[in-house]
């Protein structure tokens, strides 16, 4: 009985000492994280880890507030063909896998497949993650042609409304490029990321004024998310519009939309998230796509003018052929296309050579394309696949999938 008695309170020592160690080591990571400033890990930690989640997902609206861009007053509905193309067995498999929710093809202004999988549906919003980035290109470009934004070339000292270092230098066109040598930690995995602490702050402008300029501009490109943010706030400075309600005003209320964007905000009554986080349903994703596939223009309306979309849509500069001004540029051999992306696999692919317009949605998406280290000195194999490089592996797929639906 001595023995089973003194085995209980050694037991119990070890339980007490564990869960001091616990709570001290509680204690420490709040100090720290109160210490360092990086607060928005109480909001990231509630938002993911707590929910099973390892990062941020496509249907966030809820875990933030918005700022409503109203649909039109006029909705268009999509044109579809009588029958919808089926998918092969093996497109199906492939959209399953990378865990798709939706799969809409255009052409020549009708719809000619749309798929939806799991509990999303044709009215169901989800997050354009980066996708948002191209449609503040396409309001500084609108707020150009409209002279509110003295050309791409303006320098951003005259619309940021506070300074940065090193950045009287520093033009419109360097934020678009993604050429600004902002300091920025790009990640979508990454707590401790810029992209992390600018997701899930509630104090976003303060972050922003944190931020620096170390690289010389416009000679490499280096996609950062801040660039995106502070653009947002030079728009609305120039403007005196926030940026849902200048998209609303020039795009989202005249191009047929049927449904409202939501556009999430760092706090109530506060600032959008313009490097992503704009929420709509495939189908009113797809107008964008085809406001751009008509050259800037919506019935009888040119709501940003032709010259400056092609600004827009073409390289910021040779050595970054696959990228214009917060557009990707896929150089593809038969039929180019322009398109936004989301980190998650969100895509508006405009194709001019098909009048074709896919969007995808969904959880997942496949890696970057490089050239292999082994091939690189391969001067056949570098020609015929560079210009793959910085594109997703699943874009690939996506262009099979249209061949397959065209061919039917």
């Amino acid at each position: 009985m001595q023995n089973t008695s003194t085995h209980k309170r050694g037991f119990w020592k070890k339980v007490k000492r564990l869960l001091l160690f616990f709570l001290l080591f509680f204690v420490l990571i709040n100090l720290i994280i109160f210490i360092s400033g990086k607060t928005y890990l109480y909001k990231g930690i509630t938002a993911t880890y707590l929910q099973g989640k390892s990062g941020p997902g496509i249907y966030d609206s809820i875990l933030f507030p918005v700022r409503v861009a109203s649909h039109d007053k006029s909705p268009e509905e999509w044109k579809s063909e009588p029958t919808n193309v089926t998918l092969s067995k093996e497109s199906i498999d492939f959209l399953n896998e990378i865990k798709t929710t939706s799969f809409l093809i255009v052409k020549d202004e009708k719809i000619i497949h749309e798929s939806y999988y799991g509990e999303h549906s044709e009215s169901v919003k989800s997050n354009s993650f980066s996708m948002a980035k191209s449609f503040i290109g396409l309001l500084i470009g609108i707020a150009v042609d409209k002279g509110e934004i003295d050309g791409f070339d303006a320098p951003i000292t005259e619309y940021l409304p506070f300074e940065l270092p090193h950045d009287e230098e520093i033009t419109i066109r360097h934020l678009l490029g993604m050429s600004s040598g902002l300091d920025w930690s790009e990640s979508g995995s990454n707590p401790l990321s810029d992209n992390a602490e600018a997701y899930y702050t509630s104090e976003l402008t303060e972050f922003m004024k944190k931020e620096a300029f170390v690289d010389a501009p416009g000679f490499e490109f280096k996609y950062a998310s801040g660039n995106s943010q502070l653009l947002g706030l030079i728009l609305e400075n120039a403007t005196g519009k926030n940026a849902t309600e200048y998209f609303q005003e020039n795009i989202w209320s005249k191009i047929g939309s049927e449904n409202d964007l939501l556009w999430s905000l760092d706090n109530e009554n506060g600032v959008e998230k313009t490097f992503c986080c704009a929420y709509a349903t495939t189908r009113d994703y797809a107008r964008i796509g085809q406001l751009i596939l008509n050259n800037g223009k919506w019935g009888e309306e040119q709501i940003i003018t032709e010259k400056t979309l092609t600004t827009l849509t073409s390289p910021f500069n040779l050595k970054s052929a696959h990228y214009g001004l917060h557009f990707w540029i896929f150089n593809h051999p038969k039929n180019p296309a322009i398109y936004a992306r989301g980190i998650l696999g969100q895509y508006i692919i405009i194709i001019p050579s098909l009048n074709v317009i896919m969007v995808r949605t969904g959880h997942d998406r496949k890696e970057k394309y490089f050239i292999p280290k082994k091939k690189k000195d391969d001067f056949d194999f570098v020609l015929k696949n560079s210009y793959k490089e910085y594109h997703t592996l699943d874009l690939f797929n996506y262009f099979s999938i249209l061949d397959e639906v065209i061919a039917q």
